[in-house]
């Protein structure tokens, strides 16, 4: 008989361990500087991270505040929904909307008249989607311009640059949603 855990139907080590390492690898944190913050071996966090061993709820608890996410995140047990709550106003400043831990970057993000730029998330892996709640929005990508007003919205199939410009009179608030990477274009 093994002494060894074996852990391969959907129990705690089988969930917790793929969720730990995927939430350090997008903070692109290594096994090392975890189990410093957190104060444990990296063959522990490692362990871990393989669904080999389940730790104790302190133990749990300083690695979640070492990749910066809840402990009731740790251990939801199934990819649930994350609920931001917020609203789309029309203050002067871009909001990230999305909810902590989110594979999605949610921008909602207001330009005065005129004025121009690049798309407030990463863009060059995945789609881009653009909704426009007020007033105009020019949008070039490689292949042309597009002109949105409001209730319009452009999905851009893995843009490589996508640059915007709001002409017109009036302030344009769009919403932009793009797949979630480390670093954010401005």
């Amino acid at each position: 008989m093994s002494t060894t855990p074996q852990l391969d139907g959907p129990g705690l080590g089988a969930t917790l361990g793929p969720r730990l390492r995927e939430r350090r690898t997008a903070l692109g944190k290594t096994l090392a500087e975890i189990s410093a913050e957190a104060d444990v071996s990296p063959g522990y966090i490692s362990a871990i991270e393989k669904g080999t061993s389940i730790p104790s709820l302190p133990v749990l608890a300083r690695i979640a505040h070492a990749l910066d996410v809840s402990l009731a995140e740790m251990l939801r047990n199934s990819n649930s929904a994350l609920l931001a709550r917020g609203r789309i106003t029309d203050t002067a400043q871009a909001e990230h909307l999305a909810a902590r831990g989110s594979e999605l970057q949610i921008v909602r993000h207001y330009a005065e008249p005129g004025k121009s730029g690049y798309a407030p998330v990463s863009v060059g892996s995945g789609d881009v989607f653009i909704y426009v709640h007020q007033g105009r929005l020019e949008v070039t990508l490689e292949d042309g311009v597009f002109e949105l007003g409001p209730g319009d919205a452009l999905h851009c199939d893995r843009p490589r640059a996508v640059k915007w410009r709001a002409p017109g009179r009036t302030a344009s608030i769009t919403l932009w949603v793009a797949a979630a990477k480390a670093s954010r274009a401005s």
